[in-house]
């Protein structure tokens, strides 16, 4: 399988707050928010991992650190040059280096979710969406008929109760750069100004395609997106 990080954003909030180091490199708890994500994945170490990150963080030395120490021994960094409209675009600019025949997981680097709770022995579908429980509209939503089965999936707009983590799953990386290309590089199509992953599943259920999601319990599930959401999980009991 190939398992892709995504690491090619800004973090301007933190930057905003103070804070002087990419995201993924602040200390929460003894341990980087990289670290927290990993954890997350811990069942796939075995897996190939790619990481995507903008080549101005000069990240590769703690990247080869952080696997070394964690204990994920086949990975490839990939070094951005320029922002991307989103997470859809920086994972698609890791297919090159997939094996494109196996199935492809993208996930991103502030979300802790506690080890074991996300593996592969859960996955099911053409496309797989693991989600929680959360309020708020600031998330991918999923819609779901009477059998589980994914009817829609919409970015920012409340359709259901089911919170994407965001971490998604595609039955094979050129499945995912086909659907890419058809959605975002022949329309140009923008939802909410940038290319998320989330709308790409709504092409796979319009073309008879299964997708299906994994229901994970709150309490283990931390996102550790903005300084407030830092703050909050640092206060939680160990």
């Amino acid at each position: 399988m190939n398992i892709v990080i995504t690491m090619g954003g800004l973090g301007s909030r933190f930057q905003k707050a103070g804070y002087t180091v990419p995201k993924y490199q602040i200390e929460v708890k003894g341990k980087t928010l990289f670290e927290w994500s990993m954890i997350s994945m811990d069942a796939f170490k075995k897996e190939t991992f790619i990481f995507l990150v903008r080549k101005e963080d000069n990240a590769t030395s703690f990247i080869e650190n952080e696997c070394a120490r964690i204990g994920i021994p086949n990975y490839k960094i990939i070094e951005l040059d320029r922002l991307t409209k989103g997470q859809a675009e920086t994972a698609s600019l890791a297919i090159p280096y997939c094996d494109e025949a196996k199935p492809i997981f993208i996930y991103n680097i502030d979300t802790y979710v506690e080890a074991g709770q996300m593996n592969i022995g859960k996955i099911t579908g053409d496309g797989f969406i693991p989600c929680f429980k959360a309020d708020g509209d600031h998330w991918s939503f999923v819609k779901l008929d009477s059998n589980g089965n994914a009817i829609e999936v919409r970015e920012k707009t409340r359709i259901s109760d089911n919170c994407t983590i965001g971490a998604y799953y595609f039955r094979t990386a050129r499945l995912y750069k086909e659907i890419y290309d058809e959605i975002y590089v022949k329309s140009g199509y923008l939802e909410h100004g940038e290319q998320y992953i989330a709308p790409m599943y709504n092409w796979m259920i319009q073309h008879g395609m299964n997708v299906r999601i994994q229901d994970i319990e709150p309490e283990y599930v931390h996102v550790l997106g903005t300084p407030e959401e830092v703050e909050v999980f640092k206060k939680l009991k160990n």
